[in-house]
C-alpha cells in the first residue's frame, strides 16, 4: 500500500513538473508578431452608408465586403437577410444589391491552359 502512495505521489510531482515547466515555457516565450492584413476600406456610394448602419447590426462589414459574388447572388443573400430580419425597406435592398453587386462582383477564374 505504501508502495502503492509513493507511486502516486511521483507520478503526481512529474505531472507538476511538466505543467509547470510548459507553463514558464509559455509566459517567457516571445510573443509572435500580430499579423494585420490591410483591409482596403469599401468604395463610397449610396449603398454604403446602408451597410454600415443596418448589416452591421448583425454581423461585421468586413464578413460583407469579403465577399464577392454574381448579382444574382447578392440579391439572393440580401434577400435572406432581409427573411431572417434585416431592417431593409425595398428601396434600400435595391441600392445595397446594386452596390454589392457593383463593387463586389464574382471573382472570375483564370480559363484553363
Amino acid at each position: 500500500m505504501l508502495t502503492t502512495h509513493r507511486l502516486a505521489i511521483g507520478v503526481m510531482a512529474t505531472a507538476f513538473a511538466v505543467v509547470a515547466n510548459c507553463g514558464l515555457e509559455a509566459q517567457t516565450a516571445p510573443a509572435a508578431p500580430a499579423v494585420v492584413a490591410a483591409t482596403p476600406a469599401p468604395p463610397p456610394g449610396p449603398g454604403l452608408a446602408i451597410i454600415n448602419e443596418k448589416c452591421s447590426v448583425c454581423h461585421t462589414t468586413a464578413s460583407v465586403f469579403s465577399q464577392h459574388r454574381s448579382p444574382d447572388d447578392w440579391a439572393a443573400t440580401v434577400q435572406l437577410m432581409v427573411d431572417r430580419g434585416a431592417d431593409l425597406s425595398p428601396d434600400e435592398t435595391s441600392v445595397v444589391i446594386g452596390y454589392l453587386a457593383e463593387n463586389f462582383p464574382a471573382e472570375t477564374k483564370p480559363a484553363a491552359k
